[in-house]
């Protein structure tokens, strides 16, 4: 399949779908909006037609009872009681009148017909009315007479009961005038009796369907809706008639009721369906257009393919039919960006290049780079093997200063403290002691295990040993020392050798940030945090760290000297021998006012 036929495709199935599920989805809502309204309509107008006939009924029947109330019939003579009857019966429109004495024995009657007594006498609900008592008026179930469907009402008078014949035809007009007033002739109503039987009905209307009584009879949801009788379709609802047990059923062919929905659904589809072909020609129209277009862009990406990024699509062209760019135009637009896309792929090509010699450049500084962390990691071996040199020189230095230290003590036992020579003789001894002392330190920190070798030692006591180590060279620099140490420090458990050197990395980078001399600063603390930690801190006054670099002054190799020295190895090993330690460092510092170095370790 064609792109052409794919974009034609495309467009009505993307402008008919939407309006076909639209169409029918109004048309459905509409429909069932109607097919409501009409439900509607025949639940309202079976409740008015209901309404109508139990007011009738039960109006007449309010009336017999307030005039039989006015009545003393006990004690009326025989043509007193037929005129009292007769004037009751033409109140109630009925076609007889009878008093019956508590024997249930006609006393006076008075009809319009002698055949209307017979099946008046047969219906008369006499105990029923005895029974309610004076005031209450009670009916029977409908019976046929030569005046059409008739009941008996019945209501109890002193010394016996009253009883009327009260025709039905009447109610058909009840019926009429409720549909009458619709001006609806298809709409047939029936008023039916409880078991069914049709009592009056509106006229021409037709016997209702059967299972629509049979719901009547029985009850039933009485709102309106379908029932299919053989090949009869009709809508019925029903209402029940007051107290009486008798039902109104509005009936009408399902055809005619629901024929406005009907003929809007035909019409949404006819539009439904004309819009589709409406649909369908314009985009069999604008799907040629589109492709024409995209014919010259398609041979200008061939010619990117081939290499040539200086191919351009055409932006000029007629208007219409042709295939022409008009301006605004999404094609325009495309074939635009289309030229965009050959001249930033130009530009890509040269920025490539570009990078490539960039790359380059970053090469060979990285490969200097490596060789200068090369170069240091050499010097930081000499400087290990010098470390080892110095203490075998110290080694060696050692054993002749005992001796010294062994003869002067000699010569001091056999002369008195007076003897001229004894004073030189103790200067000798001291400045041979405080020699001995400075090699010994030397010595313990240039032995290197390779195991760390844990003892309980004085912090304290590490502090001074280590520092005579470097007071010369502090003093050179004209940096004063000042020990703060805590005598309540608690032992640690550690590497003497190895907290040594940590130490004299410390006071040689701080000696180190001090080139114009300055305050040194070393302290101990008793414990204070809830880890119980001891701190060791190292704080000068020199040139401090910058925010930028802090991050990185315990990577290895790092220095902010010109000249290269161990440092750039000391904070890295010094932060690594803390951490084996069980401790931590910690650093606070500010440009131009010096830095202060933390060491935390666990005490014993």
């Amino acid at each position: 399949m064609r792109l052409f036929h794919k974009i034609a495709v495309v467009l009505v199935g993307a402008a008919a779908v939407p309006l076909g599920t639209v169409g029918f989805a109004v048309v459905s809502a509409n429909q069932r909006a109607l097919e409501a309204e009409v439900r509607a309509r025949f639940d309202q107008t079976a409740r008015h037609a209901a309404e109508a006939v139990a007011a009738d009924v039960e109006g007449r029947a309010r009336q017999l009872a307030q005039t039989a109330a006015l009545i003393g019939w006990d004690k009326l003579s025989e043509v007193e009681a037929r005129g009292a009857l007769e004037l009751m019966r033409r109140q109630a429109r009925a076609t007889a009148a009878v008093l019956y004495d508590d024997a249930s024995a006609v006393t006076a009657q008075t009809v319009n017909s002698e055949p209307e007594l017979a099946p008046l006498s047969a219906h008369a609900p006499l105990e029923r009315a005895r029974k309610e008592g004076a005031g209450a008026v009670v009916f029977s179930t409908p019976y046929a007479t030569p005046a059409g469907p008739t009941i008996a009402g019945a209501m109890a008078v002193p010394g016996g009961v009253v009883v009327l014949a009260m025709a039905l035809g009447p109610e058909a007009l009840r019926l009429e005038e409720v549909r009458g007033g619709r001006a609806d002739e298809g709409t047939a109503l029936t008023l039916v009796d409880d078991g069914g039987k049709t009592i009056a009905r509106s006229t021409g209307a037709p016997a209702p369907t059967v299972a629509a009584v049979a719901d009547a009879v029985a009850g039933r949801d009485g709102h309106a809706r379908r029932f299919v009788d053989g090949t009869r379709a009709t809508v019925d609802a029903f209402a029940p008639v007051g107290g009486l047990g008798w039902s109104v059923i509005v009936e009408e062919d399902a055809a005619q009721a629901f024929a406005a929905p009907a003929r809007l659904r035909r019409l949404t589809l006819l539009i439904t369906g004309s819009a589709a072909l409406l649909a369908l020609a314009l985009a069999f129209v604008f799907a040629r257009r589109i492709t024409r277009v995209l014919d010259r862009l398609a041979a200008a990406a061939r010619a990117f393919g081939r290499g040539d990024l200086e191919a351009r699509v055409s932006l000029e062209g007629g208007v219409g039919g042709d295939g022409g760019l008009q301006d605004g135009d999404e094609i325009r637009q495309l074939a635009g960006t289309f030229n965009q896309m050959g001249a930033a792929l130009r530009m890509s090509r040269a920025e490539i290049e570009g990078w490539n010699r960039e790359l380059e450049a970053r090469v060979e500084e990285r490969t200097e780079a490596l060789k200068q962390a090369q170069a240091q990691l050499v010097q930081a071996q000499k400087l290990a093997a010098i470390g080892q040199l110095g203490a075998g020189v110290a080694h060696e230095i050692n054993n002749p200063l005992g001796g010294v230290i062994g003869h002067v003590q000699l010569l001091l036992a056999d002369r008195a403290t007076d003897d001229k020579d004894y004073e030189d003789l103790r200067c000798i001894d001291e400045a041979a002691r405080r020699a001995s002392q400075v090699v010994q330190n030397l010595l313990r920190f240039s032995v290197q295990h390779k195991d760390p070798v844990r003892t309980s030692i004085d912090v304290n006591r590490l502090v001074r040993e280590t520092l005579s180590l470097t007071s010369t060279l502090l003093a050179e620099q004209k940096i004063a020392l000042a020990l703060a140490l805590d005598p309540d420090a608690p032992r640690l458990r550690a590497d003497a050798g190895q907290l040594g050197q940590v130490l004299l990395n410390l006071v040689a980078n701080a000696r180190t940030s001090m080139p114009a001399g300055g305050t040194l600063t070393v302290r101990t603390a008793h414990p204070s945090q809830p880890d119980g930690q001891v701190a060791l801190a190292v704080e000068d006054t020199g040139r401090g760290i910058a925010p930028e670099i802090r991050e990185r002054i315990f990577e290895p190799f790092f220095t902010t000297k010109d000249d290269w020295s161990n440092v750039g190895l000391g904070l890295s090993v010094s932060y690594r021998i803390v951490e084996e330690h069980g401790g931590r460092i910690e650093v606070a510092s500010e440009v131009g006012r010096g830095s202060t170095f933390t060491v935390y370790l666990p005490a014993t």
